[in-house]
């Protein structure tokens, strides 16, 4: 087998796995864990692999290729295959997304090397799995969208992986309804609930920063995002993006990026104003979480990053270069920020 043979035979792999965690899950809970978990990994894996085969290997300095090719090696674990995509192919998964990932490794381990006592009962612990699962989906799907180039030959598996776990979402259904007198009290008080994007239950309360940025908490499967609502730059119809800034439209389903929701939630008088006041600039300022350039707009005295969804209180510039950003400026004019390189950097370049 060649590379290419063995990346694809990989992928389908997981999406296998993917399909028996959902298809068997009523009948088999325990499984339905450790073969979701696995496919989550493979994907990963997969896509480390795109970069180089050794990659995936435990110690890569002892990869063998003839060993690689039969399968036998220790690979990475989820940490490590992480780590290596961040430092290497300077692909980064956020957080959120990682932390389900855990989630769901973590009751694998529990399983696999101990046992977990409540997985096979009805009720509270099916409902917290399917929920797990779901959030899972929801972020490993969007990095499948971020990396379409390296798995378009698998755009119908993914589909086909998304109507599955849509009904997966079946299983919440008895906790909306047994929530359905506390949504109902929600909405009377004014705070009408809105929909989640992970299990897509009506189901998430929102705590409205303005009129479009509102930080959201399910209370049927416990995802809590950051919703904004705008009119789609292509169709022009209304639509929310959930999370971060790269996202899809329901509606003609083209791609809404960052440099899509600076252009809708940017107040240019606003910034004015504010830069007039003694703030630190009025242009787009850039995020000192996820490094994104001029991605942070200024809503009602808030700093709003439209590519990781983080908020903050302030910004300050840069000691060399006077970009803005909502990461600390200390001791920067002689290393420089994100985007540049300070003093040391210029003289270097002399």
């Amino acid at each position: 087998m060649n590379q290419k043979e063995i990346f694809d035979s990989l992928v389908r792999n997981a999406f296998d796995f993917l399909e028996r965690a959902v298809t068997e899950f009523e009948s088999f809970p325990k499984y339905s864990v450790i073969h979701f978990c696995a496919a989550v990994e493979m994907i990963l894996k997969a896509r480390l692999m795109r970069e180089h085969w050794s990659l995936i290997v435990s110690k890569p300095e002892q990869a063998n290729y003839a060993r690689f090719v039969s399968g036998d090696f220790i690979s990475v674990t989820m940490d490590e295959a992480r780590a290596r995509l961040r430092d290497i192919a300077r692909v980064e998964i956020p957080n959120e997304a990682f932390d389900s990932f855990r989630t769901i490794a973590k009751h694998r381990n529990k399983m696999v090397h101990f046992f977990h006592c409540d997985v096979d009962s009805e009720g509270k612990a099916k409902q917290q799995i399917v929920s797990e699962q779901c959030r899972s989906w929801f972020y490993l799907y969007r990095q499948l969208d971020r990396w379409g180039a390296h798995f378009s030959d698998f755009n119908s598996d993914i589909a086909r992986a998304e109507i599955l776990m849509k009904s997966h979402r079946k299983y919440l259904s008895a906790k909306y309804k047994a929530l359905k007198p506390e949504l109902e009290k929600v909405k009377k008080g004014g705070n009408t609930p809105k929909k989640c994007s992970v299990c897509s239950y009506k189901s998430a309360v929102p705590e409205a920063i303005d009129e479009v940025i509102s930080p959201v908490a399910c209370l049927v499967c416990d995802h809590s995002e950051i919703q904004v609502e705008i009119d789609c730059p292509h169709c022009l119809r209304s639509i929310s993006i959930a999370g971060e800034g790269h996202s899809r439209c329901r509606h003609c389903g083209k791609k809404i990026n960052p440099e899509h929701l600076v252009a809708a939630l940017s107040d240019p008088s606003a910034m004015y104003r504010s830069y007039k006041d003694g703030g630190e600039d009025c242009d787009p300022a850039n995020c000192g979480e996820c490094c994104g350039y001029h991605t942070v707009v200024m809503r009602k005295g808030m700093y709003f990053c439209t590519n990781c969804f983080s908020t903050s209180d302030n910004v300050e510039q840069c000691q060399w270069c006077n970009e803005s950003s909502t990461g600390s400026m200390n001791d920067t004019y002689l290393s420089g920020c994100e985007h540049c390189e300070g003093k040391a950097g210029w003289e270097a370049d002399d």
